[in-house]
């Protein structure tokens, strides 16, 4: 293993392996290093391009900003993107019959949102298997017969037939998941090997950063491109995987190796300032960072109390629009954007709430238009868009994204008229608009309508997960790839039935990233910060406060 630096260049024809904490610089080694190709490479041609995949759109859009004028010959890209551009779009068809797939239907990958109905239609639901669980889905290949097995991470049993028919519903409606790219590009690059010739023909080098994210699938992919002609360069962190819940691993990272691959480290931290980093260094051990230009500042502050009451102290100390929240739960993360005090920090799905209303057709524009109103309040007005325009009645692509746009338009300039009332309100003003040209079917029975009547937008906007988010309160996952001057990490309360003293902060007082994807996360959260670190907790002992004293300075606020 050799220590290198930020501005080392190295070998551009060699396999790589990199190794490198947060704020080590690794995006500018990246940019150096594609420079470096570009400007030295004999490999590159009219027709032949760098690829750059990383796991974030705002990654993407970070190394895109920082190539400058020099994406002439680089695609950047995050993994499903990728594939689905350069294997699934072109060559689905090959395989659209064994899957029951009409390729002029599919116009994207989709995150995949549990349905109840499905899971009935197919029997799971008769298997105890809930739409919790189906979060947990993921595409593995079978070590026996080397075929593509659906499994639900955490659940013993033989579900793969029952979960093929389950995912079969969705396809039949020209519907595939983030997944399915990856078991359609694995499928097709095994079954016609010319696409792989294609593949290579096309990228002579391949570099993946965060590649500590990387699930069993993606690295059988990437392997079976690396097996001829082209580069491949990786970047990760093993302390930063955070995605076990979709299927990644981080022993993919650990153990990947190529013949003729160079590994290299980068200790550094340019982000933080040593007070931060000395937090790192605490939570971790395997790498000691440092800040090359000793950079120093305030010492980080626990606060010990409510999220809203915390939130509103820091923003007293550095103004209102000055930190960044960074919280574990979706629910959390939204409700502090609406200035709501935190009554829940699980991930509830919002499917999960409609379930009292019995007609499937109405909850589900219901939850489209609920999705696409908090869509376009975090500027995500693709997906907003694309969410309410497939209810659309009597309209094709175009008229639909139109009419779509227009009434989420009107529904956002109007949000402080009902944000804070009940889902009956919303659900009259969309029965009327337009002459219900979402085919909304009328609310008859009392006790559907009481339900509606019962429930508050505001208590159901919190639980829309948002893919993108630009905003100053973000779920820890969504910070990714970012960093901000000062950050807010909202620690996730234990089950308080099981209740330990101090859980809570377990990975400051005994930390254990190899083995806890908790800790990792909290890590994550940490080492966003440049210049101010606040952590909140809702509380901690005088046993907790001298054992971190032993440690490390904090400052403390009750």
């Amino acid at each position: 293993m050799q220590l290198i630096h930020a501005d080392t260049l190295i070998d551009i024809e060699q396999h790589f392996k990199i190794i490198a904490g947060p704020g080590a610089g690794k995006t500018r080694f990246l940019i150096n290093h594609i420079k470096n190709v570009l400007h030295n490479s004999k490999r590159l041609g009219r027709n032949r391009k760098i690829a750059c995949i990383t796991y974030t759109n705002i990654g993407v859009e970070t190394i895109v900003k920082r190539l400058g004028d020099e994406t002439d010959h680089v695609e950047v890209s995050t993994i499903h993107s990728f594939l689905f551009a350069h294997i699934v779009k072109p060559f689905i068809f090959l395989i659209a019959n064994k899957y029951n797939l009409d390729p002029l239907k599919i116009d994207g990958p989709y995150e995949h949102i549990p349905s109840e109905g499905f899971l009935q239609q197919t029997g799971l639901a008769y298997r105890r298997v809930t739409t919790k669980d189906m979060k947990r889905l993921f595409w593995l290949v079978d070590g026996r017969s080397h075929e593509l097995a659906l499994h639900i991470k955490g659940r013993k049993g033989d579900y793969n037939k029952s979960l093929f028919e389950y995912k079969k519903k969705f396809w039949e409606k020209g519907v595939i998941h983030y997944d399915d790219v990856l078991a359609f590009s694995w499928e097709l690059l095994n079954a016609y090997p010319e696409i792989l010739r294609i593949v290579r023909a096309k990228f002579p080098y391949l570099f993946i950063d965060e590649f500590q994210d990387t699930s069993p699938l993606q690295t059988e992919i990437i392997k079976l491109i690396a097996q001829k002609e082209v580069i491949i360069g990786v970047i990760g962190d093993k302390a930063q995987s955070i995605y076990e819940f979709n299927g990644a691993d981080v022993k993919q990272f650990e153990t990947f190796s190529l013949n003729n691959m160079s590994d290299y480290q980068i200790n550094d931290n340019h982000r933080s300032t040593q007070e931060i980093i000395d937090i790192l260094n605490l939570i971790r051990r395997d790498i000691v960072q440092r800040s090359p230009d000793c950079k120093r500042g305030k010492l980080p502050i626990i606060f010990v109390g409510k999220p809203l009451d915390a939130l509103r102290y820091a923003k007293q100390i550095y103004g209102e629009n000055e930190v960044v929240t960074l919280s574990f739960a979706n629910t959390t993360a939204n409700a502090l954007r609406n200035n709501l005090e935190v009554d829940n920090q699980d991930s509830i799905l919002i499917e999960e709430v409609f379930d009292e209303d019995s007609n499937s057709g109405r909850k589900k524009v219901l939850i489209s238009i609920i999705k696409s109103i908090e869509y376009a309040r975090v500027f995500n007005f693709k997906d907003a868009i694309r969410e309410l325009s497939r209810h659309l009645k009597s309209k094709d692509n175009y008229n639909g994204q139109k009419a779509s746009l227009e009434f989420i338009y009107e529904l956002f300039n109007d949000y402080e008229t009902f944000k804070n009332k009940s889902l009956w309100h919303l659900y009259e003003k969309v029965y009327d608009w337009n002459c219900n040209c979402f085919g909304l079917s009328k609310i008859n029975s009392p006790k559907i309508e009481q339900f509606y009547r019962s429930l508050l937008y505001s208590e159901v906007a919190v639980m829309v997960r948002t893919s993108e988010d630009y905003t100053s309160h973000r779920t820890i996952h969504k910070a990714k790839g970012s960093e901000f001057e000062n950050v807010f990490v909202i620690v996730k309360p234990k089950d308080r039935q099981k209740y330990k003293e101090d859980r809570d902060l377990a990975f400051l007082l005994n930390p254990d990233i190899e083995n806890n994807e908790d800790h990792r996360v909290y890590y994550v959260a940490c080492s966003r910060a440049m210049k101010n670190l606040f952590i909140c907790v809702p509380q901690i002992s005088e046993k907790a406060v001298e054992q971190l004293q032993s440690y490390i300075n904090f400052q403390y606020c009750y």
